[in-house]
């Protein structure tokens, strides 16, 4: 109860600026948080790629299609949708395969770019109420009655609000890298698994 009466009182001492710095903190958890469940329900496992790969290398196709409807995310659904139409599709069956891939990493991307837009903001809000809080502190000092507290008050708010931002903006960035990571994993698979379906539907126009 302490630390939570402890943190109502900088947040109190912080200024106006606190407000929207407690919006960019909650945009970054829920972002986070929203990111990493969908990640872990749609991105499939690098072992179901190599697997899947490894078997249409191997020309097992039918291998290869039961274990995609076996496993889970979006490269398994890919995969299983799109096997059985490589000999309906022909030529086109390359652009539709890419097609689904980048609609699936497009997917993947989203609330990034809203992510790195409160990164940015988080630092400059909190120099905002840095300028707020001298502000304040010079006003103090300007009047011609002695006011220590007022003085104190704005160094306070200053400090704070600098500090908050920078942990925003800290937190924010650790996020976003282990979210990136995620997604450049998912679209290293995801091409993979695209390049073997081609070349097996390729390789089975060449038989025929």
């Amino acid at each position: 109860m302490g630390v939570f009466l402890s943190a109502v009182d900088y947040f109190q001492r912080g200024g106006v600026c606190m407000w929207p710095l407690l919006a960019c903190s909650l945009v970054v958890v829920i972002i986070g948080v929203e990111r990493y469940m969908y990640y872990r329900e749609s991105i499939s496992d690098t072992k179901f790629i190599l697997a899947f790969c490894r078997l249409l290398n191997d020309s097992q196709v039918e291998e290869a299609q039961a274990l995609a409807a076996s496993s889970r995310g979006s490269a398994a659904r890919i995969a299983g949708a799109m096997l059985p139409e490589r000999k309906h599709l022909g030529g086109r069956f390359a652009s539709v395969v890419y097609a689904r891939v980048d609609r699936s990493i497009e997917e993947l991307h989203r609330y990034m770019n809203f992510l790195s837009v409160v990164i940015g903001l988080s630092p400059m809000l909190g120099l905002l109420g840095t300028i707020t809080g001298m502000m304040s502190s010079f006003n103090a000092l300007n009047e011609r009655v002695q006011n220590p507290i007022g003085v104190t008050a704005g160094i306070g708010e200053a400090l704070i609000t600098t500090v908050f931002g920078l942990c925003i903006a800290i937190v924010g960035m650790c996020i976003q890298a282990y979210l990136s990571a995620r997604i450049k994993g998912a679209t290293l698979d995801m091409d993979e698994m695209a390049g073997a379906m081609i070349d097996e539907a390729e390789a089975e126009k060449e038989k025929a």
